[in-house]
Formats: C-alpha cells, sequence, structure tokens
C-alpha cells in the first residue's frame, strides 16, 4: 500500500509540473532585451547564400511570457529567420512565440540578395520586429552586398550537363573530365572593376595566357582551381598598394587570391580552396610571371609541375605574399623557380617544397613556418616524387637562397633530402636558417655544410625578430640579427615595399624580403 502511495503521489506531482498552457503565460509588453542592436551579416556577394548569423532574446521579467508576432519588416524580405530551431511562416514570421521568466531564446539568420535588390551603398537592410502595437521592439539587419563576376562551369540547359575540362592528368575516381570551365575571350582577362569569384576548375587553355591586371581580387569556392595548361601562361601583373600616412590602402593595386568565405573567422582558416597549377613553363620556353600577389588560405597555393630543358624559368615570382596554406605554400616539382621578395608564412607542411628536383634561385625571400606540428618545416629539397607503385628521380641542377631568411618553431626548418640523383647542388649565401642539429642523425649530411658555414654569412637559430607572425606581418624589427647581414652583391633591388636597400660600398642590407625602417 505505501508503494502505491508513492506512486500515486509521484504521478500527480509530474502531471503538475508538466501541464504547461497558453493560459500560464501573459503577453509580452516590450521588455525583451537582445544581444545585438543591430545584426551586421558582413559583406557577402551577390546571390550566394550568407554564413549563419544568430541574435539572442532575453525575457528578464519573472512572467512566462508571450511573444504574438516575431516577424521580418518586408513582406518579401530576402531574409530568412529560425526562432528557437522553428521556421514559422516561410522562415520569415511567428505566432505566439513563448520565452519562460529569466530565459532567452536564439533567432538564427541567413540571407541571398541580388545586387539589382540593394540600396545605393549596396547594402540590404530589414529589421526583425517583436510583438504589434505600443510594444513592439525591432532589431535591424544590415547585410554590404558585392557584385561580382563567377567564374563556374556552364550548364547545359536541354542535357542538364556541366562543363567538363579536358587537362592530361585531371579526372575524378571514375576516370572521367572533372567539372570545369575553360576560359575563352574577354574570360582571358581580369580587372578591377569587379570581384571574381572561382567555382570548380578554371582552366587557361594551350596557346593562351590570363592577364591578371592591378588590384584585382579573386574569390576561390572550396576546392575550386586555377590551371594554366601546357603552353598557356599567367600573368599576375600587380603593383604595390597606395596607402596614407598611417599605412590605410588609398589604392588596392596588389592581386589579391583567396577563399570566398568573407566573415572576419575565416581569414586565417587554411585549405579553403584548392590550389593554382601550373603545368606550363620552360619546356616550351614560357615564363608565367607573378608580381605583387597576395594569396591566402590555399591548400597549395602554387603548384608548380614542368620540366627543365632550358635555361628559361617557367615561373618568376616577385613581391609576392603566401599565407595559411594547409599543405604547401609552394609546392615545385622538377620546374625551374625564380623568386625575389616573396614571403611565405605558414603551412601544413612546408612554406616551399622545391621537389623532384630542378633548378631554384631565391634572392631576398623570408620562409617561415610556425604551424602547431612537429613535422612541418619551412623548406623542402629533394631529388624524388613518390607514388603508391613508383619512385621518380630527377637532378638538382640548382637550389640557391641568398639573403633569405629560414625559420619557424621546430628546432630544424629546412629538410634536404638526396636519394639518386646525379646532380643536387644546394647552396645558402647570406641566410638566417633555423637550424638546432643537437640530438639528431644529421652532422653526416654533407648538404647541410653551406648552412653550417658561417664564412657563407649564414647565421644559425637567431630569432629574426619579426613584427606579428599572428597577423601575418613578417616585418623584421630593430632589434633583428637579419639588419645589415646581407651581402649586398645582391641587394640590386628594393624591397617588398618599394624601400631601397643599400647599394654595394655602403651600409649592407638586411636579410630577408623586408628592409627594416624605422618609423
Amino acid at each position: 500500500m505505501r508503494n502505491s502511495i508513492i506512486i500515486l503521489l509521484f504521478g500527480l506531482f509530474i502531471s503538475l509540473t508538466s501541464c504547461r498552457t497558453d493560459f500560464e503565460t501573459v503577453p509580452s509588453t516590450g521588455g525583451l532585451e537582445f544581444s545585438a542592436k543591430t545584426v551586421y551579416l558582413d559583406t557577402i556577394f551577390a546571390n550566394i547564400g550568407s554564413s549563419t548569423y544568430q541574435l539572442k532574446v532575453y525575457n528578464r521579467s519573472n512572467n512566462d511570457i508571450r511573444i504574438p508576432e516575431i516577424k521580418l519588416g518586408k513582406t518579401d524580405s530576402k531574409y530568412r529567420i529560425t526562432v528557437d530551431g522553428m521556421t514559422g511562416k516561410n522562415n520569415r514570421s511567428f505566432e505566439n512565440v513563448e520565452l519562460l521568466a529569466n530565459d532567452s531564446l536564439y533567432i538564427f539568420i541567413e540571407t541571398t540578395v541580388n545586387i539589382t535588390e540593394t540600396e545605393s551603398d549596396f547594402t540590404y537592410n530589414d529589421k526583425i520586429l517583436f510583438d504589434v502595437g505600443t510594444n513592439q521592439q525591432s532589431v535591424d539587419l544590415v547585410t554590404l552586398v558585392r557584385d561580382v563576376i563567377f567564374i563556374k562551369p556552364n550548364r547545359d540547359l536541354n542535357t542538364k550537363l556541366y562543363e567538363t575540362i579536358s587537362v592530361n592528368g585531371f579526372v575524378d575516381d571514375e576516370d572521367k573530365p572533372l567539372r570545369g570551365h575553360t576560359l575563352v575571350g574577354d574570360e582571358l582577362i581580369w580587372k578591377k572593376d569587379k570581384p571574381y569569384v572561382v567555382y570548380g576548375n578554371a582552366v587557361v587553355p594551350n596557346g593562351s595566357t590570363l592577364i591578371i591586371e592591378p588590384g584585382a581580387q579573386v574569390y576561390f569556392h572550396y576546392g575550386a582551381a586555377l590551371i594554366v595548361d601546357n603552353g598557356a601562361k599567367i600573368d599576375i601583373q600587380g603593383e604595390l598598394n597606395e596607402t596614407d600616412s598611417e599605412g590605410n590602402i588609398t589604392n588596392r593595386r596588389e592581386v589579391t587570391f583567396e577563399g570566398d568565405r568573407l566573415e572576419p573567422i575565416y581569414e586565417n582558416v587554411p585549405g579553403q580552396w584548392g590550389t593554382i597549377f601550373i603545368l606550363s613553363g620552360s619546356a616550351s620556353g614560357i615564363t608565367n610571371e607573378i608580381d605583387y600577389l597576395t594569396l591566402k588560405n590555399a591548400t597549395v597555393g602554387l603548384f608548380v609541375l614542368s620540366n627543365i630543358n632550358n635555361n628559361t624559368p617557367n615561373l618568376v615570382i616577385k613581391n609576392s605574399q603566401i599565407y595559411d596554406c594547409s599543405d604547401f605554400g609552394i609546392l615545385a616539382r622538377k620546374s625551374n623557380i625564380t623568386g625575389s621578395n616573396l614571403v611565405i608564412n605558414t603551412a601544413g607542411q612546408a612554406c616551399l617544397g622545391a621537389t623532384l628536383g630542378g633548378s631554384y634561385d631565391f634572392i631576398h625571400c623570408t620562409f617561415n613556418n610556425n604551424w602547431n606540428s612537429t613535422t612541418q618545416v619551412a623548406i623542402i629539397i629533394n631529388d624524388y616524387f613518390e607514388t603508391k607503385t613508383e619512385i621518380y628521380y630527377s637532378n638538382l641542377v640548382k637550389a640557391d637562397f641568398k639573403n633569405c631568411i629560414i625559420y619557424g618553431n621546430n628546432n630544424i626548418e629546412l629538410s634536404i633530402e638526396k636519394k639518386l640523383a646525379e646532380i643536387f647542388n644546394p647552396k645558402f649565401e647570406n641566410c638566417l636558417v633555423k637550424f638546432n642539429e643537437i640530438n639528431t642523425q644529421l652532422a653526416s649530411n654533407t648538404y647541410y655544410n653551406d648552412v653550417r658555414n658561417q664564412q657563407l654569412g649564414n647565421i644559425k637559430n637567431k630569432d629574426p625578430k619579426f613584427l606579428n607572425l599572428n597577423r601575418n606581418i613578417l616585418k623584421i624589427m630593430e632589434d633583428s640579427p637579419a639588419i645589415g647581414k646581407a651581402n649586398p652583391l645582391y641587394s640590386t633591388f628594393s624591397d617588398i615595399l618599394n624601400h631601397p636597400r643599400p647599394t654595394v660600398g655602403s651600409t649592407n642590407s638586411d636579410i630577408g624580403a623586408y628592409q627594416f625602417i624605422a618609423e
């Protein structure tokens, strides 16, 4: 009997506490509080959906309330909202939303906007309205919309099939061509007027040149790649940005490549898109040229695959920056590359991979890798490429590094490995290198002898004193050991910010891409 009474009382308690009906709430009286008065959905591209943003709504009273209505101000609003997981009427309006005493609810907000639907300042605006009549409250919604030029595969309206690319080696897992778009005509000139957004794979075909003019901004969707086919060329014609006395950009002249997620949280996230794949080069006498490019957030920034049949570089890159790549900043196989005033910071495997031999000449460059692992390095140099079934070898005709910084957070930031090549000649002169070989097995490896040789002006294991690595600012500070330690014979050009370097016979210039300038 006693157990039956306990069960009966427990059941009564459950029924009393769980039966909450509408009459237990009172209408809201306009006393809601919000986590923000205005929700800014950052910048989006026209016709591309935004990320999801959130607004928190608080009931600070001691009463369980009922909000008669939550809705968007415009009946045809381009915003979409959910309220505590509910979709309401077309994600635009909700009735009799209950909110317990001293509790809160979440509203999630998204939008997709056409450029023709924006105001004169290219913003799209609306409000979320709470309650009705004199109790009504509101939160503003603001989105800046940018008009863009899309580079993406065409789709046949009849067959519903997408355009595919015809590039040797680019097939899917079933040995079928990949979805992509081949650039033709006016598509081969990218200008400053509007940003470009690349979906899928864009191809510069044999015999064509893609010209990218000063100030052009290019955004890549997840997995997207730009492929420069054999016999084709890319010519990036960036220039130094014009700035005011406080360093603010007044005229954007550099070219930028980055992922298409514009929210600040994605600014330094690696691996947001694929790569710039350069297949053409010295075999056909073509030199791809890159000047004043800032490339961010790729899987591999530049993937250069060619051969060295003659002395013509297949890539000349200068005054450029590559940041936050999930694998490599530059990955080269059997290629011929010259670089100057090049800065690469943070990569999952290496800032520079000079693999399968080749010919490389880097002057006044900065390679730094602070990726959070113990396996990454700033530079990899080797003579082979290994697949699941075979290993390929090729001569390293040249790998010269002059007046360069090679640094990072591991004890050794330089990996040199020779297997079978007959020619293998890495050289380092007046470089600042992170090479702490204590307790390693590298003592017998003679390919590191240049790095060990102070008579060649090399400096080991001294912090270069970068200004701000987390913000990708690799200027050196006034106490940097790189100051005045470069060989002036190679300092024949200004630094990456166009500051003149000292000439031969005067004070020596500084190691790396930046000449220290007191501010």
